[in-house]
């Protein structure tokens, strides 16, 4: 069966479909001289934490979701992931780090005010339980006290925006005041070691737009409703690793993971050259300035208050598309399918593809709905990611890992000149894992089926490798396939 979504991202065509994004991405890889799709990972990262206040994608089928996404990038150390993240959420930081200032000053305003409305609330119940007078002056005093009361100083709410490396019940703390946030992290072990994870229910629960009620021993409870939460951490493939088998098992049967977009990038040390690398940033500078512009409506939003958010909507043609994209996703969950052991990823994938689509839509200013063109950068970007998922949660079976390994020496031997050996030359040479329990004859069979070698009987009856298929056999060897 053929992958239900075979796109690959070229980034020549995306940066002329999706200039601002593409090029920004591009200029960044060329850069840092990082891997394309870390870069590409940052990108979406800072897009949905710029508009996932703004706006909401009504799916095809009449469901109206967040755009906000979660991603998880696996890279090794010294990969650049710190440089990438922080280029692309520069603006979106230096806003925060503005919010803050201005956040601390309203605060020490307040207390001041607090104090003030303390020492004159303090002074009335005095005058209040003191009072000798007459009615007129007991109902004068209890209209003041009153007034004052219904006037008490408002703390002022925080607005910030980005938290890094912090645990994600902490998170749940500050989105219970802000309604929005993105939870960074270039160095992700924090959110995804130790006791971080009891809030992965409620994780979920934001990830699809639904109320969040946390009870907290000793404390009001968290009644989050209507937030908007974006995820992206990046780390390493030995701390990833735990949440991929069996240790695992818990928060990927939640469904947590299924909600990501894995990106697992091939790695660009050791050819990292100088001669490579770019020095311009025109294109990073224009995708700035397009988050200052979507952060500056998002701010005004917050200060008016009661803004509904903007539904994206798909054209007809591109909604036709989509479900098309539903049915292949969904037909690959079928035994024998691509998706049979991972119908928790294939079930968030069509909704994944609708969210990259709507915040690809929004950046780049696209006209009133989604396009059909839209639509397919976003299939390509997620079917990677949907690759990417795959390889990491649903490995292979081991007769497939092992010939992969087999085939590696076969290729040595190649190399070397051999085209004709025994099979008991391969045997005794296969790697040390193989040589019991029959895993060398199953990795075996599984390269002659894929045609890479194949069989045949010698002169002395021996059983013989022919490593070079696809050419035609000499005279003396008879052909004996298996």
């Amino acid at each position: 069966m053929a992958y239900p979504m075979t796109g690959k991202i070229n980034p020549a065509a995306f940066c002329q479909s999706k200039p601002l994004l593409g090029e920004a991405v591009r200029q960044a890889h060329q850069n840092f001289l990082a891997p394309y799709r870390l870069c590409l990972m940052g990108g979406l990262a800072a897009l949905s934490s710029a508009a996932q206040s703004l706006a909401d994608v009504v799916m095809p089928y009449g469901a109206k979701v967040p755009i906000s996404l979660s991603l998880v990038g696996i890279a090794l150390s010294g990969e650049r992931k710190s440089a990438v993240e922080r280029r692309f959420m520069k603006e979106i930081k230096a806003l925060d780090d503005n919010i803050e200032a201005e956040h601390g000053r309203n605060l020490a305003d307040y207390r001041l005010k607090m104090m003030e409305w303390k020492s004159r609330k303090k002074q009335l119940e005095k005058q209040l339980c003191k009072s000798g007078g007459g009615d007129h002056e007991l109902t004068s005093i209890r209209e003041e006290l009153l007034e004052l009361l219904a006037a008490e100083p408002a703390k002022p709410q925080r607005a910030k925006l980005v938290y890094e490396d912090i645990s994600p019940m902490a998170m749940l703390n500050a989105l219970n005041e802000t309604g929005v946030g993105t939870l960074v992290s270039s160095e992700g072990a924090i959110i995804v070691d130790g006791k971080s994870f009891d809030a992965v229910p409620h994780l979920n629960s934001l990830w699809s737009g639904d109320k969040v009620s946390v009870a907290r021993v000793g404390k009001p409870a968290l009644n989050i409703s209507d937030a908007r939460l974006t995820v992206s951490i990046m780390l390493q493939p030995e701390i990833f690793k735990p949440h991929t088998d069996k240790k695992g098992e818990k928060v990927r049967g939640s469904g947590h993971w299924a909600r990501y977009l894995v990106f697992n990038p091939v790695s660009t040390q050791g050819d990292r050259l100088s001669m490579y690398q770019a020095n311009s940033w025109e294109h990073l500078e224009a995708f700035d300035r397009r988050i200052r512009e979507i952060l500056s409506k998002a701010r005004m939003a917050r200060v008016v208050g009661d803004v509904e958010r903007e539904e994206i909507r798909f054209a007809e043609e591109a909604a036709a598309e989509w479900y098309k994209l539903a049915d292949r996703i969904e037909i690959a969950i079928r035994s024998g399918g691509e998706f049979e052991k991972a119908s928790d990823h294939a079930s968030k994938l069509g909704e994944n593809v609708a969210r990259v689509a709507a915040l690809l839509h929004y950046f780049e200013g696209d006209g009133d709905v989604i396009s059909v063109e839209t639509l397919n950068v976003a299939a390509d970007i997620c079917a990677e990611c949907s690759h990417d998922f795959l390889q990491l949660f649903v490995p292979p079976p081991e007769e497939v890992r092992d010939a992969v390994e087999l085939d590696k020496l076969i290729n040595r031997m190649r190399d070397d000149g051999l085209r004709f050996i025994r099979r008991t030359y391969l045997h005794k040479r296969c790697p040390n894992a193989q040589r019991t329990g029959g895993r060398f004859f199953r990795a075996l069979d599984v390269l002659l089926r894929e045609g890479v070698i194949r069989s045949y009987v010698d002169m002395s009856n021996a059983q013989c490798l022919d490593l070079c298929p696809l050419l035609p056999l000499p005279w003396g060897v008879q052909n004996g396939h298996h």
